[in-house]
């Protein structure tokens, strides 16, 4: 996914990430809070989202756009958040996802943190078309 990201004074900024959803199909990644997407974000909520596969044959031009908020991921959902991210990553792995990424290691003043992305204008986009779509759990 590549995530948008402007300052408060709107210079703009884009970085790919790696996300996970849940099934209300809002994101979750993880980046550095150093990173310039990730200070971006901690001033200006305001968000856009490109997911598309790279490696889809030229014309088809199938993916999603969209734009929300963005949050910081706190105590209550970072189980979860984790869980999901560790699925995804290792989805073979029978290690408990909490082990491999320890929730307090992710929270507070911490070098990385889950950040939460809550949709909330979603596009589909393909041959020839620019749908708008309402997600499931808004």
């Amino acid at each position: 996914m590549v995530v948008g990201t402007s300052t408060k004074d709107g210079n703009p900024w884009v970085a790919p990430v790696l996300f996970v959803y849940d099934k209300d199909y809002t994101i979750y990644f993880l980046s550095a809070v150093d990173a310039r997407h990730s200070k971006n974000l901690l001033e200006n909520a305001n968000v856009s989202i490109s997911i598309f596969d790279s490696g889809q044959k030229m014309g088809t031009d199938n993916g999603i756009q969209a734009v929300g908020k963005v949050s910081l991921v706190e105590k209550e959902e970072i189980r979860k958040v984790i869980t999901l991210y560790c699925k995804k990553l290792f989805p073979d792995s029978e290690m408990e996802p909490t082990k491999r990424y320890v929730p307090e290691e992710y929270l507070g003043a911490s070098e990385f943190r889950f950040f939460r992305i809550k949709l909330t204008d979603t596009y589909v986009t393909g041959e020839d078309r620019h749908v708008k779509v309402e997600l499931g759990g808004k």
